[in-house]
């Protein structure tokens, strides 16, 4: 059966991924921040007996690409096969997202528009006529609020009828009378495209002006010296570089769609958002506002952790006693079931309490916007350490998981902000990792020493980050928009949350289970013996820290959850609240344990992304870096 190919393209924050969300059984990223989306995701739909394969491409400002993100997003373009492009505009942000619109319709592939956001900018008094709009493009254009489903089956169905018929001729839109003489004559000189290149004449007429390292090599060098004559003449004619003309048509263009249909109501009072920010982008008072407000979110976690765990225990503590008569039929078999049991009972009533609230709540705060509002706040103490304020969104992200953290460096410009802070994001206690310290926190030192231990993290961070960018360039300055305020949807953080849990039952829990089940083995056969020996020297003679923890760090390395089950199988306690550790060994094993080595995962993303080299140092670097800081922690323990 014929699968269509249709790809969502927009400006970032657009809305490509929340509509992408609804459309598909596969739940992207949908933060309210720019560049959240930052790979390509792909789901298969079906409607009216059809498959689509619908694919989110990352926000992109133009083709003309600045960052790896936007790279991305051309190529796929410019050189996969495409039935549809569906162009996803910001209705509150119009003239400026048209931009793009143009030069979308200058590549010539069939496309429609999905009129997103028509809610928000109702609420802001623009009136926005989509017929007139439809009509001046010659596309379809459908109204939508995907946030809410709205609109979005009436897309779909001009989409698929617009598959069903031939592809239609779009029209052309003319540019100034001197520059369009000179698009028009490149566009007659110009050989065809090659097969498997998107694009006709005229697209690459215009960027062999405008940006020829997007034109192919042939092409390009057919049209060298045609093209290069061109541009002298648009920069003697009009006084402007070529790519800024060629942006200025555009501008205009956009401009007047935009002007011809809308009509704005004026507004008696301030917008709720406008009268919000005041108070979180305030230099006082908004910090104010954000060290509050994370407070309270670790608060509320530790909490809901603590009330779920105590409810789970008395019903996991029932399993054990019937477990004790397989002791008697088969050792092997005892060392499986209960090998397998602690898995169970360490995913139930140990990591899961902690990590359901903690994906529910990083879910509603990433809906909100105010991620944008902290990278705003947060950019002048990030360049103080050498970093980049959009670095914020990779290191939220780095809350929930560094995998994904990591890809999300590619909105940052240049390789250098790249680089620094994919070796800073390991540092960043994932969902994991949080997990890890909210347990063993609350079994054994309290509240307190979380954020304790929060609050290191972020001074090893800023000293790690000066102290690397000491050897290289400055970081450039913020640019970036900062997108309106939102009630999170609830739907949205449920449907994330239940993503996150199904990856955690399918992924890291047969780990746990198997990772619990081989402690007992390895237990059995002393071989546990041979790597905790390997690592006393580090344990126990630099940390003071018992020598039977040195398998727990191996596990820890393939998911940190593990270290929670296998800290328990290791020490030969019955729960966290009697494992024999004093106050300092506890903190100490956490503060190593929270900076170590990255997950196996981790490692491996980092590599594709940064090459194996920078993996390689990323890896020395956390683990030089955990040890001194655990170090630390016990001669201050020794003191005090």
């Amino acid at each position: 059966m014929t699968s269509f190919k249709i790809v969502l393209v927009g400006q970032p924050n657009a809305g490509k991924s929340t509509l992408f969300n609804v459309l598909s059984d596969i739940k992207a990223a949908a933060a309210n921040f720019a560049g959240t989306s930052v790979k390509i995701t792909q789901s298969s739909i079906q409607l009216e007996g059809r498959f689509f394969q619908l694919l989110d491409l990352p926000g992109i400002y133009s083709l003309n690409a600045s960052d790896d993100a936007e790279k991305i997003t051309q190529g796929y373009l410019l050189r996969e096969k495409i039935d549809l492009i569906v162009n996803v505009v910001d209705s509150t942000l119009l003239a400026r997202s048209l931009e793009l619109t143009s030069e979308l319709l200058e590549l010539g592939l069939p496309m429609a528009i999905a009129l997103n956001m028509q809610d928000e900018a109702e609420k802001r008094g623009l009136k926005i006529d989509h017929e007139k709009l439809e009509k001046a493009l010659g596309v379809p254009v459908v109204p939508t609020a995907a946030l809410h489903g709205k609109g979005v089956r009436q897309l779909m169905e001009r989409c698929s009828r617009l598959l069903n018929e031939a592809p239609p001729t779009l029209p052309v839109f003319p540019y100034t009378a001197h520059i369009e003489t000179l698009v028009q004559e490149l566009a007659a000189a110009m050989p065809e495209p090659a097969s498997g290149q998107n694009g006709n004449r005229r697209f690459y007429a215009i960027k062999s002006i405008e940006n020829p390292a997007m034109v192919p090599q042939g092409i390009r060098q057919a049209l060298a010296a045609d093209s290069a004559a061109a541009c002298a003449q648009i920069r003697d004619y009009h006084q402007r570089d070529c790519f800024e003309s060629v942006a200025y048509e555009r501008h205009h263009l956009a401009m007047k769609w935009s002007e011809e249909i809308c009509e704005f109501v004026p507004r008696k009072t301030i917008h709720l958002h406008d009268r919000l920010d005041r108070f979180f982008l305030h230099p006082l008072l908004g910090r104010f506002f954000l060290l509050a407000y994370f407070l309270v979110f670790y608060a509320a976690i530790f909490f809901v952790g603590n009330l779920l765990s105590r409810w789970l225990d008395p019903l996991l503590n029932r399993i054990p006693p019937l477990l004790v008569p397989l002791q008697k039929i088969s050792g092997f078999l005892w060392l499986s079931a209960d090998g397998l049991w602690q898995g169970v009972a360490g995913s139930l009533g140990v990591v899961l309490p902690y990590f359901l609230p903690l994906i529910f709540l990083n879910a509603i705060f990433e809906d909100s916007g105010y991620l944008s509002r902290i990278a705003f706040l947060l950019d002048g103490l990030l360049h103080r350490i050498g970093l980049h304020g959009k670095s914020v969104a990779a290191f939220i992200l780095g809350f929930g998981c560094t995998a994904p953290a990591l890809y999300a460096t590619r909105i940052l410009e240049n390789k250098r902000d790249r680089v620094l802070s994919a070796l800073l994001l390991p540092f960043i206690p994932c969902s994991a990792r949080n997990a890890v310290i909210f347990a063993l926190t609350a079994a054994l030192a309290g509240p307190v020493w979380a954020l304790v231990i929060y609050f290191f993290v972020l001074l090893v961070i800023a000293v790690t980050g000066k102290t690397i960018s000491l050897f290289l360039e400055k970081p450039s300055g913020l640019i970036m928009e900062i997108p309106d305020l939102k009630v999170p949807s609830l739907r949205n953080a449920l449907a994330n949350t239940g993503r996150k849990l199904k990856e955690f039952a399918v992924t890291v829990v047969p780990l746990l289970l198997l990772g619990s089940v081989a402690m007992s083995w390895l237990g059995s056969l002393n071989i546990s013996a041979w790597i905790d020996s390997f690592f006393a020297p580090l344990l126990n003679g630099v940390l003071g820290l018992p020598t039977q923890l040195g398998t727990t760090l191996i596990f820890g390395f393939f998911r940190k959850e593990l270290i929670v089950v296998m800290v328990k199988q290791a020490l030969g306690a019955a729960s966290l609240a009697l494992l024999p550790l004093t106050l300092g060994q506890a903190v100490v094993f956490l503060v190593f344990v929270t900076l170590y080595f990255p997950c196996f995962t981790t490692f491996v993303v980092m590599g594709r992304e940064f090459g194996w080299k920078t993996a390689g140092a990323s890896a020395v670097l956390s683990i030089v870096v955990a040890s001194l800081s655990a170090y630390l922690f016990r001669i201050l323990f020794l003191i005090f």
